[in-house]
């Protein structure tokens, strides 16, 4: 999709002539004034990425930051999305007649969540607490492969103080926690093993242990340089619009001995000599 197309607008466009290019086009599609639906997701989905500056880079520099991610996933509750920009936040509380719409508060709360907790999805009762004192117990579904940063929109579940007025909806903000072995690549991980040079000089095998408790053992070929990146299909997280797992890769790092006694030390240097 031509982003820049949908809305009628050129790439030099400002953040307000964005915003107002969405206005109109919004105004002119929204199924609740006849307008087309299909032609109306278009526009949002086009506002919403060029809304985000580093999105919007993405798409200049010709990568759809929306091709690996999915936004909605049909029969579920809630949707998950990458930002808080949508149609409320450019038309305020007003329908279309340019009536106030009353509608109570939404709530925002944080969950931290593990790689270990996105490698299969979770469930997650989280106690919120309302504005009014009260609190809530909710059951927060984790999406296999959710990112950090995104949200999850419940909704209906948020506050509701004013009794003669719509529900608000309750936003999920997912922060992943960091790891103290992997690190994350999208879909892929990357681990850090170190070995001994003379291990990278002739060759060797080193075990390592994946993220869901595999222990997976590894050919080191001779020769093997510092910081070279081994690859194991397969053994990444998954991705959220695929479910295909990502890649584990192994980035090798030769531990060079510190503390050496004399008789190593002519041992090495004896090696030295035989290569010169």
């Amino acid at each position: 999709m031509d982003y820049y197309n949908t809305l009628g607008i050129s790439k030099s466009a400002s953040e307000a002539e964005i915003k107002a290019a969405y206005r109109k086009m919004a105004m002119k599609h929204h199924p609740d004034r006849g307008g087309d639906e299909k032609k109306f997701k278009e526009v949002t989905e086009a506002y919403e990425t060029l809304s985000d500056p580093q999105k919007k880079q993405m798409i200049d520099m010709g990568v759809n930051p929306n091709a690996q991610h999915t936004s909605y996933r049909p029969g579920s509750p809630f949707e998950f999305h990458f930002n808080t920009g949508n149609f409320e936040e450019v038309f305020g509380n007003f329908g279309f007649g340019g009536r106030p719409v009353r509608k109570n508060k939404t709530l925002n709360v944080t969950i931290e969540v593990t790689l270990e907790d996105i490698l299969n999805g979770r469930v997650i009762d989280a106690e919120i607490g309302i504005p009014n004192g009260e609190k809530r117990l909710v059951n927060i579904e984790v999406p296999p492969g959710i990112e950090n940063g995104q949200q999850i929109r419940y909704r209906g579940m948020g506050e509701h103080t004013l009794k003669d007025a719509a529900p608000g909806d309750l936003i999920v903000n997912i922060m992943v926690r960091q790891h103290n072995m992997f690190q994350r690549q999208g879909d892929m991980l990357m681990i850090k093993k170190f070995i001994s040079p003379w291990d990278a000089i002739l060759g060797s095998e080193i075990t390592i242990e994946t993220i869901d408790k595999k222990t997976l053992t590894i050919g080191i070929p001779a020769g093997t340089q510092p910081d070279t990146m081994l690859s194991c299909r397969g053994e990444g997280l998954p991705n959220m619009r695929t479910k295909v797992r990502g890649n584990l890769l192994i980035k090798v790092q030769i531990e060079i001995p510190k503390n050496l006694n004399s008789e190593q030390k002519d041992a090495v240097e004896q090696t030295k000599l035989k290569f010169i």
